[in-house]
């Protein structure tokens, strides 16, 4: 392998570790942690090189994001390919693992411009591919969108369970167990694990 080639297969090894070890501390300890010489240290690199290939921490949380974005849009891609899309979107958004770097965003895109408007847009993506999905559902399950709009639909699954999941993470249950209910009984093509026709 020629001189230039590996030179550049260690600069994208390196920055790709450092990448990976600012997610783990923004998981595991919040962004607040995530500092040059936290995530030089995790990533067994000098601090230096953390300002050589991202000249501003924003810039590598900014990374962070879109690699945990891609690779989460691939993820729901595929995922959505189940029979239920409705239900899969109900256990995705329900994993309290899902929400932990979701928050730690969120917060810090109150502070920072570019990691809101880089949310923005990755939220877009989403709610697309998420409202395609439940669209070809509701349609097959021959149930009437002009009455429940897909988008619709697809919000009210995925912000219930994110809420019940940021809930569960600080071990608030009541009423859990209830909702669920409710809306296996009141609809039951949207979460039933083998949905049934609807007119």
């Amino acid at each position: 392998m020629p001189a230039t080639q590996r030179a550049k297969t260690s600069d994208g090894a390196t920055r790709r570790r450092l990448i990976e070890a600012a997610t783990q501390i923004m998981h595991d300890e919040g962004y607040a942690a995530a500092t040059s010489r936290r995530v030089a240290a995790k990533a067994d690199v000098k601090q230096a090189l953390v300002y050589y290939y991202f000249p501003t921490m924003d810039d590598l949380f900014l990374e962070v994001l879109r690699a945990g974005s891609e690779a989460s849009l691939a993820r729901l891609r595929d995922s959505l390919q189940e029979d239920n899309p409705a239900r899969t979107l109900w256990l995705i958004n329900s994993d309290t693992r899902n929400t932990v770097l979701s928050n730690e965003f969120m917060a810090l895109a109150n502070h920072r411009k570019a990691i809101g408007a880089e949310l923005k847009h990755y939220a877009e993506r989403v709610r697309d591919i998420e409202s395609a999905a439940v669209t070809m559902m509701l349609r097959a399950q021959g149930v009437d969108i002009t009455q429940y709009p897909p988008v619709a639909i697809s919000m009210l699954i995925t912000q219930l369970a994110r809420s019940m999941a940021n809930e569960r993470a600080v071990g608030v249950s009541y009423g859990h167990e209830e909702l669920q209910r409710f809306l296996e009984e009141r609809l039951p093509w949207l979460l039933s694990p083998s949905p049934g026709g609807h007119t």
